[in-house]
């Protein structure tokens, strides 16, 4: 591993040559998924070699749950659709009319999901029942991202043309607050939550405002961005990445000051940062994928984690390990080719 300063080794490169919205990674980091007009893909980040294939069609969003055992897309077609990561199998199905989904995101506990639509709404499903929990929660314009909070008891969803994000209860849909604040981009990548505050790309500006009031936080200049930029938080909420056109900037959180600058060769679509911090993936929209390695990038000081985070993290994997026992899920696909079948869905 290179020390910071030294010469970088080349990013991995990914070419699928055909439209990429989304792109999430593995519970450790090890695998990326990403999907677009012609299916979703699992690679292997250490080399970039494509390991199982879902003819999942016309891709716009992603999500996988941090329990590591499935995939969620939504679709152009508007479906949402949860996948076995070990299997490839459909576990989950449903077709939410004609508009087009563009949001999915797991519950922290990996047993729900919720999916914002351009119908205007937005619905929480418990996949396993196959039945929808929470919902259609109706807004006035099409919903353009939907998050789960950290602790699974809230949900924000961006309104397109209404320039406000509403905070929901999860468990019973009651509206919480509503926020005068405009998200810019429209594939659920503009708006995130951290701890108790949300970010997002509004405008010329990434703010940052308080979840339960709207009250402003803090914000700075985020020029050039349009309805594909970008943002992603580090784990421990101290950088964040933005794209715009074709490049990402590293931001220091507190102090907003630019880290960092990261070109691409193609206009970029969507970013996704490991749960380390480590690797940084950079999807274009001609299907072209990068993966940064972000240790050689940035300063060691936005990589350190103290004793307590490292104990929690323990205890987290070994928990994983325990249930992949089990059930093999994607944080522990072997390093080899695997023999997934890939399923066409109509």
């Amino acid at each position: 591993m290179l020390s910071f300063g030294q010469e970088r080794p080349p990013p991995i490169e990914i070419n699928i040559g055909s439209p990429l919205q989304a792109m999430a990674f593995s519970t450790n980091g090890d695998y990326l998924v990403s999907g677009g007009d012609k299916g979703v893909y699992v690679w292997r980040v250490e080399d970039g070699e494509q390991i199982a294939t879902m003819a999942v069609e016309y891709v716009q969003c992603l999500a996988v749950s941090q329990d590591g055992r499935w995939i969620a897309a939504g679709t152009f077609t508007g479906k949402v659709i949860v996948l076995d990561a070990k299997t490839n199998e459909v576990v989950f199905v449903h077709k939410e009319g004609v508009s087009d989904i563009r949001a999915v995101d797991f519950s922290p506990d990996s047993t729900r999901l919720v999916s914002g639509s351009l119908d205007g709404t937005a619905s929480i499903w418990d996949f396993a029942t196959r039945v929808r929990v929470v919902g259609p929660l109706r807004h006035e314009s099409m919903v353009i991202a939907a998050k789960y909070s950290p602790q699974g008891d809230r949900i924000a969803t961006a309104i397109r043309d209404r320039n406000s994000v509403r905070i929901y209860d999860s468990n019973d849909g009651r509206l919480l607050a509503d926020i005068p604040v405009k998200v810019t981009s429209w594939y659920n990548t503009g708006l995130l939550w951290s701890n108790a505050h949300l970010l997002n790309v509004s405008g010329t500006t990434i703010k940052e405002v308080e979840a339960s009031t709207g009250s402003a936080v803090s914000e700075w200049l985020a020029p050039d961005n349009d309805r594909f930029s970008c943002i992603v938080l580090s784990h421990h909420r101290e950088f964040v990445a933005y794209s715009a056109h074709r490049s990402v900037t590293l931001w220091d959180t507190s102090t907003h000051t630019q880290l960092g600058l990261i070109q691409h060769a193609q206009d970029i679509c969507s970013i996704a940062l490991s749960a380390d911090d480590h690797f940084l993936a950079i999807g274009g929209e001609g299907g072209k994928t990068t993966i940064e390695y972000l240790r050689d990038i940035l300063p060691p000081s936005y990589f350190t984690v103290s004793i307590v985070h490292i104990l929690i993290q323990y205890c987290i994997d070994m928990s994983l390990r325990c249930h992949s026992s089990i059930s093999p899920t994607l944080h522990s696909i072997p390093g080899s080719r695997t023999d997934l079948q890939t399923r066409k869905l109509c």
